[in-house]
């Protein structure tokens, strides 16, 4: 009879424990990592920045290496598929598929289990004149199908992506019809409202901020968000509007489930003289939660 208590009581000790997430084989999960990332042109930008950083996007590949060399997690740039030549209308680049199998072998060591892929930029934006038609964003949105079956194919392992600027939805209403079903597409979506000087816009890229990550979820549910948070400023801006904007939009971030900044080192063809390194004090300590 004592050896059945004995044995009673052993059992009922490992269930409580099991039930309270003790032992060692039963870790508490851990929630993923919240990812703070830099749009990069170069390697030497990525020791160089100020900014506090976990990861990084770049289209150059050998600064990609950089990036996964310093121990952080790559976002790639594949904006080759639905880019085709300027000046025409074409919605997917004809060797799209030639062109990803090339990538594939030549860096398949970028390419690592769960690596974040843009296929997209500003979907929907800058579109050809007239062409915010239905029948036009609809073949755009089976071009970006056909983007993402081809990644799938060749690339497994990849989280596909795209970006989405509310300057799309302002200039064309219409679009607001087809973004959910873009979301819908992909693994995850980033959004970059940035205010380009327009007071007038500010409310609207406010509401925007707010509300994106809900409409993102309504429309895939589990979508991952990124946030693209400005880091650019014109010279000719009024500073204290500018820094008001940053203010809110970086709380905005917050509902986010990652952040990548633009412009901090970097700012494609805008210019040196608007990079974020170059921001007057009081607007530099907006960022002070990513700052070294």
């Amino acid at each position: 009879m004592n050896a059945l208590i004995r044995l009673f009581a052993l059992a009922l000790c490992t269930c409580l424990l099991q039930a309270c997430g003790g032992g060692a084989d039963t870790p508490a999960p851990q929630p993923p990592a919240r990812l703070v990332g830099e749009v990069f042109s170069t390697g030497a930008e990525i020791s160089s920045s100020a900014l506090r950083t976990n990861a990084g996007y770049s289209g150059n590949p050998s600064t990609s290496r950089a990036i996964q060399a310093a121990g952080r997690q790559n976002i790639l740039d594949l904006l080759f598929m639905l880019h085709p030549a300027e000046g025409t209308d074409a919605l997917i680049a004809p060797d799209a598929e030639q062109q990803l199998v090339a990538y594939a072998r030549a860096h398949g060591d970028l390419l690592t289990p769960g690596i974040r892929v843009l296929v997209q930029d500003e979907i929907f934006w800058q579109l050809c004149q007239g062409c915010a038609t239905p029948a036009y964003l609809q073949a755009k949105l089976e071009a970006l199908q056909t983007a993402v079956r081809l990644v799938r194919r060749h690339i497994p392992q990849a989280s596909v992506g795209i970006t989405v600027t509310p300057y799309a939805v302002f200039e064309h209403p219409l679009v607001q019809d087809y973004l959910p079903r873009a979301i819908a597409l992909v693994d995850w979506v980033g959004t970059d409202p940035y205010w380009l000087g327009d007071p007038r816009l500010i409310d609207r890229l406010h509401d925007w901020s707010a509300t994106f990550p809900a409409m993102a979820q309504q429309a895939h549910p589990g979508v991952e968000t990124w946030f693209i948070a400005q880091a650019f400023k014109f010279p000719d801006w009024d500073g204290a509007t500018f820094d008001a904007f940053i203010a809110r939009q970086l709380a905005y971030a917050e509902g986010y489930d990652h952040i990548l900044f633009f412009g901090w080192q970097f700012a494609s063809e805008l210019g040196s003289q608007t990079q974020g390194q170059h921001f007057p004090p009081q607007t530099k300590a907006l960022y002070a939660k990513y700052l070294k």
